[in-house]
């Protein structure tokens, strides 16, 4: 949907008047422009809400939907903490460092450093590991979320091998298999069908 942007002004406005702390009305081009992306991917997150049933945007006016989609930010972020929290009750790097760097490093800078309000479309992290299916066209928390899921899905998949086997398999692929930014699971699979 597009939206006038004289109707957007006013809650940039107010994001702008919070982010000085009320001691600048004024803020660099670049920062506007950076509040006005952060309005529309909260208008954006109301509008896939509508999409999935779960929010009438027709009767909403643009403040209602900003308040939607930022309220449906706040609470993917909570979903993704959650997630995040039962990724790690059974996590294993395998001993690979990417994995390892990136699950217990980078994704919890994310939290650490994400704002919801005043950029909620910024990703923050490269998500260096590389997951069988990227993410793709995601931004922000909806980017982050995938991955976490393609991470536990990954987790879930690597943890049906005896302990130890995925290491072997790993070795035996490459020996300095700690230090690569691969895929485990992609490598298990063409290992395990050199085997058959």
């Amino acid at each position: 949907m597009n939206y006038n942007p004289e109707e957007l002004i006013p809650i940039v406005a107010e994001i702008t008047d919070l982010y000085t702390r009320g001691e600048s009305t004024s803020v660099t081009y670049e920062a506007a422009q950076h509040f006005m992306a952060a309005v529309l991917y909260c208008i954006h997150e109301a509008e896939m809400m509508k999409d999935n049933g779960l929010v009438s945007c027709d009767s909403l006016d643009v403040r209602s939907l900003y308040e939607a989609g930022f309220k449906e930010v706040i609470d993917k972020v909570e979903r993704a903490k959650e997630k995040y929290r039962d990724l790690l009750s059974s996590f294993s790097s395998y001993g690979n460092r990417n994995l390892s760097d990136t699950v217990l490093k980078a994704i919890p800078g994310f939290f650490k450093l994400y704002s919801p309000r005043f950029s909620p479309q910024d990703t923050i992290i490269t998500m260096d590991y590389p997951v069988t299916d990227p993410v793709e066209g995601k931004t922000g928390i909806d980017a982050i979320e995938e991955y976490i899921d393609k991470i536990a899905e990954e987790q879930r998949f690597l943890a049906e091998y005896p302990p130890g086997y995925v290491e072997k398999m790993l070795r035996a692929y490459t020996p300095d298999y700690k230090d690569h930014f691969f895929n485990i699971s992609e490598i298990i699979n063409v290992m395990v069908l050199r085997l058959l």
